[in-house]
Formats: structure tokens, sequence, C-alpha cells
């Protein structure tokens, strides 16, 4: 079985179903599978061979799922691509997949620049030449050949990881099928359910859709990520289910608390992606129900290590994002590679199908990652006795200060019991005094006002003198990726170009 039969196995058994919403537009799943087969071979005649390399940029719309879904019907290598992604970004990573094939929606042409490749253009009508769907029309009825086997390469994401250094993540029809069954298994999604794809359908947010398809229900899609929109969209369109970072999540929280909509329909508001303000996580329970849900994945090893059910994240284990996946096993590892018991601080590290096959053209990096079967995430945490994940920040962020270890993420959970805060970042800079200082940057609530003095006050009440940060940067806003997590290096740059005076005590 490969991905695309997932969809495949639905199309026989509900063809009248509908699998797909965008906007005023229906469509079912006998059509959505007719236009994706049409596609996968249409994409196979224009490159020339049965398995090309297929890069796609656009937004969440249903052009977009159909090429996603060709792109899986052909056995092609996916590569998608972020369209918050700069043109330079954009440039970098085409120059260095060389895909076969680019498919990119009309309305973002200005972010190709030097491709020069075949390009098909989505949203296009179809007198032009390029246009997505003349060639989906030249090809419908027919179905593309398949050469694919399992091990084969399903797809090549990108992955920018904390050291800004983009790689190319290679994914196997293995792996997706792990993250597939994986989902599908722990969230019991159904024939009723209605996923919202708020988030790039290109990352985190587009793993659902396979899941979603294999269960029977229907992916809404929207280009439109403000909060405003996709609240109405849960009310209007009956929204079962979703998946989005912790900052769409706070603005979720935020529009909610302003302008409430009728959210009973919701089932499953997944979090992930970044670290997670447990006060937000307690708003967000209060204001949409018992349906926070939690997930915690890499590209290297896609969505899935670990997740937790709204019934399962209840209490102190709100903080925590789930068990092991139910086809991965997790481990806490030492510096030395041997596992930790419980209740032990080290590495969080992975391994099973759901692994990637490594890092294209970068065998050392590769080597790095994946050591005797475990997928080293960089990440530091540890498991309670029945099984639970915590998540205490990346391995190099803990700052050391004055002898003393602190972890960045306590402290932004501190920060972010302050009513005046909408988020936070907390690093460490050189000082001679005690050897790190530790300093944040606040980004606060809109209308709502807080001083550093008052900020810091908050902290030592809550965490210690210690814990406190030495200088508390208040900003308007945070600097984030193409994919909303807050970026703790770019964070700390700015804040010591900006500069803070601190005198050491006396």
């Amino acid at each position: 079985m490969f991905p695309i039969n997932f969809l495949h196995k639905t199309v026989l058994s509900s063809p009248d179903a509908t699998a797909a919403i965008d906007g005023d537009i229906r469509c079912s799943y006998r059509t959505l599978g007719v236009r994706s087969d049409a596609l996968g071979c249409g994409i196979q005649a224009v490159a020339g061979k049965p398995r090309p390399i297929v890069a796609m940029l656009g937004p969440n719309d249903l052009e977009m799922l159909v090429a996603l879904l060709a792109i899986h019907a052909s056995g092609s290598v996916v590569v998608p691509l972020n369209i918050r992604n700069t043109a330079h970004e954009l440039d970098a990573q085409v120059s260095f997949v060389k895909p076969d094939v680019l498919i990119v929606h009309k309305a973002y042409l200005d972010k190709v620049l030097s491709f020069d490749g075949t390009v098909l253009v989505a949203g296009a009508d179809s007198d032009d030449a390029r246009a997505m769907v003349a060639l989906e029309q030249k090809y419908a009825g027919k179905a593309p050949e398949w050469q694919a086997e399992l091990k084969d390469m399903s797809g090549i994401k990108f992955t920018g990881g904390s050291s800004g250094v983009p790689k190319g993540v290679m994914q196997s029809f293995q792996c997706v099928n792990t993250m597939v069954n994986s989902l599908l298994l722990k969230f019991d999604l159904n024939s009723e359910d209605r996923y919202l794809c708020a988030a790039p359908m290109t990352h985190a947010a587009g793993a659902f859709i396979l899941p979603i398809l294999a269960s029977g229900g229907a992916v809404v899609m929207t280009a439109d990520s403000s909060p405003g929109s996709l609240l109405d969209l849960i009310e209007n369109e009956e929204i079962t289910a979703t998946w989005v970072p912790p900052t769409l999540l706070y603005k979720l929280i935020d529009e909610q608390k302003s302008s409430p909509r009728n959210v009973a329909s919701l089932q499953h508001l997944i979090w992930g992606g970044a670290a997670a303000s447990p006060a937000r996580l307690l708003e967000a329970r209060k204001l949409f129900g018992p349906v926070v849900e939690a997930i915690y994945g890499q590209t290297e090893a896609p969505m899935m290590l670990a997740a937790g059910t709204a019934n399962e994240l209840q209490g102190e284990r709100l903080t925590s994002v789930g068990k092991a996946g139910p086809l991965t096993e997790l481990g806490i590892l030492d510096p030395d590679g041997q596992c930790l018991p419980y209740n032990e601080l080290g590495e969080i590290c992975g391994r099973g199908p759901l692994l990637m096959d490594g890092y294209l053209e970068m065998p050392e990096a590769t080597a790095a990652t994946i050591r005797n079967g475990w997928l080293h995430t960089g990440d530091l945490g540890m498991l309670d006795s029945d099984g639970f994940l915590f998540i205490k920040g990346r391995i190099r962020d803990v700052v050391i200060t004055g002898g003393f270890n602190v972890y960045p993420a306590d402290i932004e959970a501190v920060l972010a019991q302050h009513p005046a805060v909408s988020d936070s970042i907390v690093f460490g800079v050189p000082d001679d005094y005690w050897g790190e200082r530790l300093e944040a940057s606040v980004e606060l609530r809109t209308g709502e006002t807080a001083s550093t003095e008052e900020l810091m006050s908050h902290c030592k009440k809550l965490a210690g003198p210690v814990k406190t940060p030495k200088y508390i940067h208040l900003v308007t806003a945070l600097p984030r990726s193409p994919v909303g997590k807050v970026l703790r290096r770019e964070a700390r740059d700015a804040a010591m170009n900006r500069g803070s005076a601190i005198a050491p005590p006396e």
C-alpha cells in the first residue's frame, strides 16, 4: 500500500461523499480521484519519466490539493515549498533539489526567480500554455504509470532547524504511510470529521490531509489564516478538527475572547510545531472546551513521535505532548547514547519506520542525527513513569548562569502567566560576571501594558531570583520563521544589538 491508496480506497467506498471544500466549491471523492490521476499522468508526460521530482508552491486551495495528490498518484517525489519564504530562499531550495517540474500558483509566480525547467501554473485559465488545468484536461480519464516501491523516496522536505541552515529531509513511502497510520490510530478520525487546513498545507497542517481522506471525512481549505476567518469557518462549516502552531493558537484564543463564535463542533484542537505556554493552553481549554490536544514530531520523523488526546492531557499533564506514537519508540538518552530512567532529563530520541532516510547529499549530517538506529532530535525532555513526554527545549538553549542550569521553556511558562504577556522568548547572553546572563524578549497582548520592572518582579515571585531574567526587552513583535516559530537566535541577536545596561551585583 502507498500513500495515494488512502484516497483511492475511499473513492471506491464513498465516491459521492464530499472530500474537499474550498469556499463555495464542494469536490467529491470521485472527482478528486479522477482529477489527481489525470494530472499525475500529465506530470509524468511533461517530465518524460515515471517518477519525476516535483516541487510545489501555492496557497491552501483546491488546485494545490489536486496537485499534491497528483504527485502522490504518480509515485513522484514531492518537494513542498513554503509561500512564506522569500524568493531568495525558495530559489536556493529549488536550485539544490533540481526538480523536473515546478507547480506554482499564479499568485506566486514572482517568487520563482531562476527555475528553467517545466513550470505548471495552478489557478491559471485553461488557455494559458502552462496552465495546470489544461494538462489535467488533456489526460482526463487516464491513470499514471506506477514504478515506485515502498523503500523509495516519496518526498524531500526542507527543514531550517534552529541553526538556520536548510536541510532536505528524504522521506520514504514507508515513512509517510507510518505517519498516516499513526494519526489515524491516535485521533480516531472518521467520516464525520471536517478538517480545517489552517496553516500551510505544504508543512505540518498538510500531514492530516491523507488521514482525513482515508477516514472519508472532508478537508476544508483556506488561504486566509486570520483568526477571525478561521473561527468563522469553524462555526459555519462545523469543523471538527484542525492543527495549529502555538502562535496561531494564541491568536484564536484572543479572537474568541473578544468575539466568541459557536465552536461546539470542534473535537480536536491540535497544537504542535513549537513549545506552547501552559497558561495559554489553560485559556484554550476554558474557551474551546476539553478538545485541546498535542502532537510532537520533526520533519525527520513527521508529525508523530508523540501525541496526546484531550482526555490524556489534563491537570499536570496539560503541558505534556503525550505518549509515543503507536508505531514509534521513544527514549531519553544521555550523552553516551544510553537510555535514562523515567523522570530524568536527557535528549529525546525516537526509532522505528517513521524516521527519515537521511538528509539529501549530507551524509555527515545524517550520521550525526541517526545513531545506532535512534533519531537524535536535539530536544531536551523527560518521560514520566506512565510514558508521557515533557519537553524542556533545545539542548543547546540551556542557559548556565552563575553555575545554575536554567531551561528557557520554564521561564517562558512563568512569563506567560502574566496577563499582559502574549508571547516571549528567553535566552542567554555572554556576561563577564555570570558567564551567561538570562534575558528575555516579550511581546505584549494588544491593548495591554506592563513595565520591564513589573515583569521581572513577576518572574522573581514565581521562579526565584536565579531564574529571573536580568533584563527584559519589550518588543512590538518577536521574530518568527515562515511557519510561525519564534526564532530564539534572532531575538537574542536583536537584544544584543539593542544593548542592556546590566551591572554585576555588589
